[in-house]
């Protein structure tokens, strides 16, 4: 496609789905873009949502295990250039990962010359795969390797369900100064902790949507949103169509 990337394609992956430990034979990028999934690779197991690029190293055993919202994400096959460049900066063979908002907002840019596939798409889809390599290699010479107490806090929204709980709850409960952990979710996260939970609660919202036949209207009170047009307005916002669409695609 360009002299960074051989082939980006979106792909999309079915919510509450495990995907047992596997390999692909060549370096692999993924950007989420939305949803969230477990991965385990090298012996950690961590959890990703919209704005993290990971890389997946060859013939690198992982396994993989998506939220109840699915996933969609762009997948990259990086030309020998682009092997070569990072290599100076980062050890790819350790499965490395960067989270930013700036990743996520490229992520989407990308996607959306992608499907316009006009007679200028591939000129400006190399500009940001440029821009998308720079800021890997910006996270990666920063570190951007997870502190524990925000691998914590993150596990305990995700297992909270999208339940709302405040900054400080979350604080007390990881042991960490609210102000810490705000910065954190900010740093590594590109979003807010409110901003994290709201991404769950989408989650939820589109695996009643696909599950079952409940009013629009009644799933997003069970979700937490105040009214169907709150939940309309998120839910288009990450999942970049509205519930009524995403429901409709998959029936």
């Amino acid at each position: 496609m360009n002299g960074l990337f051989s082939s980006i394609r979106p792909s999309r992956y079915k919510p509450d789905v495990v995907m047992a430990a596997h390999a692909h034979d060549d370096t692999s990028f993924s950007l989420v873009l939305s949803g969230s999934y477990e991965e385990t690779i090298r012996g950690r197991s961590e959890t990703h949502s919209a704005g993290a690029l990971l890389v997946c190293p060859p013939d690198e055993l992982h396994a993989q295990r998506f939220g109840l919202g699915g996933v969609y994400k762009l997948v990259f096959s990086p030309t020998a250039d682009a092997l070569g460049r990072l290599g100076e900066v980062s050890r790819l063979a350790e499965a490395p990962i960067v989270r930013s908002a700036a990743v996520a907002d490229v992520g989407r840019r990308i996607l959306t010359e992608l499907r316009r596939a006009d007679d200028f798409s591939s000129l400006v889809i190399e500009g940001l795969s440029h821009e998308l390599l720079g800021l890997f290699a910006r996270g990666q010479a920063a570190g951007m390797r997870l502190p524990r107490f925000l691998k914590v806090a993150i596990d305990y929204l995700n297992d909270a369900k999208g339940a709302q709980m405040t900054l400080d709850h979350l604080a007390a409960v990881v042991s960490c100064d609210a102000g810490r952990l705000s910065e954190a979710f900010r740093r590594y996260l590109g979003c807010t902790v409110g901003d994290y939970q709201r991404r769950l609660r989408v989650e939820q919202a589109a695996a009643l949507l696909i599950c079952g036949h409940l009013p629009i209207a009644e799933i997003a009170v069970l979700c937490g949103f105040a009214d169907q047009p709150h939940l309309n307005r998120a839910f288009k916002a990450q999942i970049g169509t509205t519930p009524a669409a995403y429901r409709r695609d998959r029936h």
